[in-house]
């Protein structure tokens, strides 16, 4: 099957290939639409994707999108070509594809003329009048947790400034991690994270259910680079669409990890008691270690396909294999109807 991750986004985001391929929509006696028994067969391959992990996809969804238009007219070829990244199946084959182009979020600026306390511009020598770079904010209203609006003493909805964010897209030489020296000369303060994702995605329709299970979820194995300051590199998952057979999408809480390199690993939050949430394990190293940073799951609802993006700092680790964690392999990997 060929890799198509932006056919699982749209199962995850929305769930609507359940509806489309399994159910029609018709109307009972009291008016209401409700959801009834597929009339054809449905072929395997439209309803089930094998775990698939792509590597090298940039650092945000933009990146996904700006490639996936021109990917859409190469549909046939292989997902690492049409995603601009490495993809590595369940079976760790893979293909490489470089990427050199970058993608952040980062807060809305502009400059303003200075003034001084009469109101009046602030010239420098020449004459010229001087201007500074300041954060583009906006006056939003204030909400309870249950989503009402917060008011004052006089009845009037009481707003906040928040600063505006834009996105910046970065196109630069990829640097080699395996050349790229921060502790050279012994100035640590040289080094430059450069960060991408490792995006996991899998789909099974085809037992018409969710899948349920608890534990060890997805394993990523990080070869930690030689040259790299001692310190704290994150792991960080930031996205998780999951989607469920009875057409339900769940963003679960995260807790992010990191590896520890010659450092104390900072202790983590605990599971929810009873939400649904996802954890990165952090783990300690040394420079040159190959290291498991594997991702459980807790308080799982059941589900049948998920999108994840999971950042790492690729000038300090290179993905060296990946994997369905053991719980997630017996339970939905290994499953054989009855």
């Amino acid at each position: 099957m060929k890799h198509n991750f932006k056919k699982i986004l749209t199962v995850c985001l929305i769930a609507s290939l359940a509806v489309t391929a399994f159910g029609c929509s018709s109307t009972s006696e009291n008016g209401n639409s409700e959801t009834v028994a597929p009339q054809e067969t449905i072929s395997l391959d439209q309803t089930k994707q094998s775990l698939t992990f792509v590597h090298d996809v940039g650092t945000s969804e933009e990146v996904t999108e700006a490639g996936g238009d021109a990917a859409e007219g190469a549909e046939n070829a292989e997902g690492s070509e049409a995603s601009g990244g490495t993809a590595t199946t369940a079976a760790g084959n893979n293909t490489e594809k470089a990427s050199t182009t970058s993608v952040t979020v980062v807060p809305a600026t502009e400059y303003v003329k200075v003034t001084d306390d009469k109101g009046q511009p602030v010239t420098d020598a020449n004459g010229q009048e001087q201007t500074e770079v300041v954060t583009v904010t906006e006056f939003v209203p204030v909400t309870e947790a249950n989503g009402q609006p917060v008011t004052d003493t006089a009845g009037q909805p009481v707003t906040e400034a928040v600063p505006v964010t834009e996105t910046v897209v970065v196109t630069e030489p990829v640097e080699n991690p395996a050349t790229f020296k921060p502790n050279e000369g012994g100035n640590t303060s040289a080094y430059t994270p450069s960060y991408d994702l490792c995006k996991a995605y899998w789909l099974d329709m085809s037992q018409e259910g969710d899948f349920l299970f608890e534990g060890e979820f997805l394993i990523i194995e990080f070869e930690v680079n030689k040259d790299i300051p001692d310190g704290s590199y994150p792991i960080t998952i930031e996205k998780a669409d999951i989607a469920s057979w009875e057409v339900k999408s769940y963003h679960p809480q995260i807790i992010n990890g990191e590896v520890a390199v010659n450092t104390d690993v900072t202790a983590q939050a605990d599971f929810p008691a009873d939400d649904f949430a996802l954890k990165v394990n952090s783990v300690s190293a040394k420079q040159g270690d190959t290291v498991k940073v594997a991702i459980d799951l807790k308080n799982n609802p059941g589900f049948c396909g998920f999108v994840i993006d999971v950042k790492y700092d690729k000038s300090a680790m290179t993905i060296v294999d990946s994997y369905g964690g053991e719980n997630f392999v017996n339970t939905a990997i290994n499953y054989v109807a009855n």
